[in-house]
C-alpha cells in the first residue's frame, strides 16, 4: 500500500461528506427535497469556511473545486483558531446531513464508503506499483504510517480510544470525525499529519514525486470531463 503517501492514515483523515456525486444520488435515491437540504448544507458549511480565513487564503482557493479545492484547503497555513473552527463547521455539517437521510440510506451510504474503501486501496498498491516503489521505500512508507498512527492514538483518551476499537478504513475515519476532541487534541493531530506528509515526501525520489503529480492531475482532468 502506499497509504503513508497518498493518503492520510484513517485516523487522521478527514473528509468532505457533503459532496454527493450524481451516481450517489442515484443509488441512494435521494428524493429532491433530500438533495436540496443537502445541497443547502454544503452551500452553508462553505460559507462558514470562507468566513473563518483570510482574504489572501481565499485568493489561494480561486477558482478551485472538487478534490483540487481539497487540496488546496489542507495546504493553507490555517493557524490553530482557524483549524479548530474549521472541524466545528465540518463536524456540524455532517451531522446535519446526516439527519436528512432514512436509517437505509445511511446504511446503504456506509456500505457504498465501505466499497469505496476496498477500491482505494487496490488503487493505492497499483499506484505503488506504477511510481515503481522500492521494498525498502514501501517499508518506510509502512514505517511512517505505522508511526503516525501510534502517535495518534497517544493524543486520545482511554475512552475515545475505545469507541475506535474495532473500526478499520472508512469507518474509523468516521468515527474518528465524531469523537470529542479538544483543541488542543486537533492541534496535536494536525502536527502528526504535517510531519508524516514531510516524512513520506522525503521518502520518494524526486523522478517520483513528479510522477505522483502529473498522474494526480490526469486523474483530476478525467474527473472534471465526466
Amino acid at each position: 500500500m502506499l497509504t503513508a503517501l497518498v493518503a492520510t492514515s484513517a485516523i487522521l483523515k478527514a473528509n468532505s461528506a457533503n459532496a454527493f456525486s450524481s451516481g450517489m444520488t442515484e443509488e441512494l435515491n435521494l428524493t429532491p427535497q433530500q438533495q436540496t437540504e443537502l445541497d443547502a448544507i454544503k452551500t452553508d458549511s462553505r460559507t462558514q469556511e470562507e468566513a473563518n480565513i483570510t482574504d489572501e487564503q481565499q485568493a489561494a482557493l480561486e477558482d478551485k473545486t472538487g478534490r483540487e479545492r481539497h487540496r488546496a484547503m489542507r495546504s493553507l497555513d490555517l493557524s490553530e483558531a482557524q483549524r479548530t473552527q474549521l472541524q466545528e463547521i465540518r463536524e456540524t455539517s455532517r451531522a446535519a446531513a446526516d439527519t436528512v437521510f432514512t436509517d437505509e440510506q445511511q446504511a446503504q451510504l456506509q456500505a457504498m464508503r465501505a466499497e469505496r474503501g476496498n477500491r482505494q486501496k487496490n488503487r493505492r498498491e497499483e499506484l505503488a506499483e506504477e511510481l515503481n516503489i522500492t521494498s525498502e521505500q514501501q517499508t518506510a512508507l509502512d514505517a511512517i504510517k505505522d508511526n503516525a498512527r501510534t502517535q495518534a492514538e497517544a493524543v486520545l483518551t482511554e475512552d475515545q480510544l475505545a469507541t475506535l476499537e474495532g473500526t478499520t478504513g472508512r469507518d474509523r475515519a468516521q468515527a474518528m470525525r465524531n469523537l470529542d476532541l479538544s483543541e488542543e487534541q486537533r492541534a496535536q493531530l494536525q502536527e502528526i499529519r504535517d510531519e508524516s506528509r514531510a516524512a513520506a515526501d522525503d521518502v520518494l525520489t524526486a523522478e517520483q514525486q513528479a510522477q505522483l503529480q502529473e498522474m494526480r492531475a490526469n486523474r483530476e482532468n478525467r474527473r472534471g470531463n465526466r
